[in-house]
């Protein structure tokens, strides 16, 4: 007997054609060869700054060394992490309290609270390059009650404050001058000193034709599915070693291989590729591999109660359990959605590359005793009917998905066929203890999951809002403590999911990890817009109950059904 997905398949695999379209005339010509520029020692912040930046962030921060080959010094605020500093390369990050920052009242002036840090001064040795001080996103946050009205439960749009403005994002952005031109550098930094003093280093390149460089572009990218570059153009690659080196950005999306209406938002694809034979240093991000562990199918609508640990021997299992009653036990599940025909391989390799790269960082944490509880192909009964058994089983769930406004796939990039809707597909009474499970924490890796407001433009002001949270009520009924995910499209290979489950494993604040980790991302640092929708890419969204911004991953408690919804996105600027 056939089975609706084993049918759906076949139509498909009828239909489907890998093919890249890309214009040779697109490639900007390069007559002249371009500098290669090298990177010397790394410097850093005068100490004085450094304690007057952190002192800002928390009081009483001391900097701590671990007992790791990490050449990283710590900053704690008592048991809360709140920066480090790499001594090895001058790489600096604060994590600001966002629980203790107040909305802003009036305009934020990034030029103007940023003034001392120039391009020459203290800490900011002059180069051969040169810096810019640019404005990036704000992060918004908006709220929304659930309070007892007239005797019956009523929202009281008309009490909500206006969404608000709570910082700023100012950067540096690092670009060199050649021919009366400016070449754009791949990173940018709130400290520009977060690395070396950039030199020319007497080496050049010389670029190849661009039919040359389009027939490289193709063959990286077939095999891929349907293809489509939408622009190319000529930046710097910094890659914070020795080099940076001139290359081309690819940018373009994957498109639905059956042309189907209800398919979820297409890809965008984010590629370097060097403009001349050789690059200068060979560092440039490649395609990924997923040798690692695989998930497993689900059987019979119950959970395999083994954990499958990624542990690589017994001995460390041994010591996991001993040191499991000083450490708090956070149980974890992952699901990845189904890419199961041979064209999509390249995109199935994402997913898992993503997924295990969550659990990796997980796993390295010294203060939290982590279970690989569950790590299944994704279907839509596990979120609906079996939730109890499988998403709403563990405290921390991962789903790397396609996505849509209030919508993520399990099978490919269907937004129809075994798609999960939010929340008329999950529990009627929503995920966590209250519901008799166990989920806490909900990460959605796929694109547009948590539109904000500000993503219903045609819509007055409460509605947009109505539009936003009231998918989410039901979800946090059962005492959830938060969701994460994107509200536009974003890059499925950028190290956001994964460099948050490090954050976590440090003990940061999960939303606060997110929203930290996903805009300062490398794949952001340049701002690049959706070819249809005009929106940036990479603007991440959390949902949780009022007053919970804190909450750290081992915080399991049962919340009950929240009476305050909070949402935070990244603007558009």
């Amino acid at each position: 007997m056939f089975t609706a997905r084993f049918l759906h398949v076949l139509l498909l695999a009828s239909l489907a054609v890998a093919w890249v379209d890309l214009d040779p005339a697109i490639i900007p010509t390069l007559p002249e060869p371009l500098e290669v520029y090298s990177l010397g020692d790394p410097s850093f912040l005068p100490h004085e700054w450094l304690e007057g930046i952190f002192g800002d962030v928390a009081h009483g921060v001391k900097f701590t060394k671990r007992d790791d080959d990490s050449s990283k010094v710590y900053a704690y605020n008592g048991d809360e992490l709140v920066g480090f500093v790499d001594k090895n390369t001058g790489e600096t990050r604060i994590y600001p309290d966002y629980t203790k920052i107040p909305a802003a009242q009036n305009p934020i002036d990034i030029k103007h609270a940023l003034k001392i840090f120039e391009h020459g001064k203290d800490g900011f040795p002059a180069d051969d390059t040169h810096l810019e001080l640019i404005k990036g996103a704000s992060l918004v946050g908006s709220t929304v009650n659930d309070t007892p009205y007239n005797g019956n439960i009523s929202r009281r749009w008309n009490d909500e404050e206006p969404d608000s403005i709570f910082l700023t994002n100012g950067l540096f952005q690092r670009w060199i001058e050649i021919g009366g031109k400016k070449y754009f550098t791949t990173k940018y930094s709130l400290f520009p000193t977060a690395g070396s003093r950039r030199k020319k280093s007497g080496k050049k390149v010389k670029a190849n034709p661009a039919e040359k460089v389009a027939q490289a572009i193709k063959k990286a990218l077939e095999g891929k599915g349907r293809i489509k570059v939408n622009r190319v153009d000529t930046c710097y690659y910094d890659s914070g070693l020795r080099y940076i080196q001139p290359v081309y950005r690819v940018l373009g999306e994957r498109l639905p291989e059956d042309n189907d209406h209800n398919a979820t938002a297409t890809f965008p694809i984010l590629r370097f590729f060097p403009i001349g034979d050789e690059p200068a240093e060979n560092v440039l991000p490649g395609d990924p591999s997923s040798q690692e562990q695989t998930p497993i199918e689900p059987k019979d609508y119950e959970h395999t109660k083994v954990a499958r640990s990624l542990k690589p021997n017994y001995f460390e299992a041994r010591t996991s359990l001993y040191e499991r009653v000083a450490k708090p036990t956070v149980t974890v599940g992952r699901y990845v959605v189904r890419e199961e025909r041979e064209e999509r391989k390249f995109w199935k390799d994402i997913y898992l590359a993503d997924a295990n790269g969550f659990w990796s960082n997980l796993a390295s944490s010294t203060s939290i005793n982590f279970v690989n509880s569950q790590y299944y192909w994704a279907e839509p009964w596990l979120y609906g009917s079996s939730a109890l058994s499988f998403v709403n089983s563990v405290n921390l769930a991962f789903t790397g998905a396609h996505g849509a406004h209030h919508l993520f796939s399990t099978w490919e990039n269907s937004g129809s066929f075994e798609a999960v809707r939010i929340p008329s597909d999950l529990p009627a009474d929503g995920y966590g203890p209250e519901a008799g499970g166990h989920l806490a924490y909900w990460i959605i890796n796929a694109c547009s999951v948590i539109p904000a407001p500000i993503d219903f433009p045609s819509e007055s002001y409460d509605e947009a809002k109505r539009r936003a949270f009231d998918p989410w009520w039901p979800v946090f009924r059962g005492g959830l403590h938060a969701v994460l995910g994107w509200r536009t499209n974003f890059f499925l290979d950028d190290d956001v999911a994964v460099n948050t489950a490090k954050m976590i494993a440090e003990g940061r604040p999960v939303a606060s990890a997110w929203m930290d980790v996903a805009i300062e991302d490398k794949a952001y640092k340049t701002r690049v817009e959706d070819e249809k929708t005009g929106l940036p890419l990479g603007r991440a969204a959390v949902i949780y109950p009022c007053r919970r911004d804190s909450d750290k991953v081992w915080q399991v408690e049962n919340l009950g059904g929240p009476t305050c919804l909070f949402m935070r996105w990244w603007n558009n600027d």
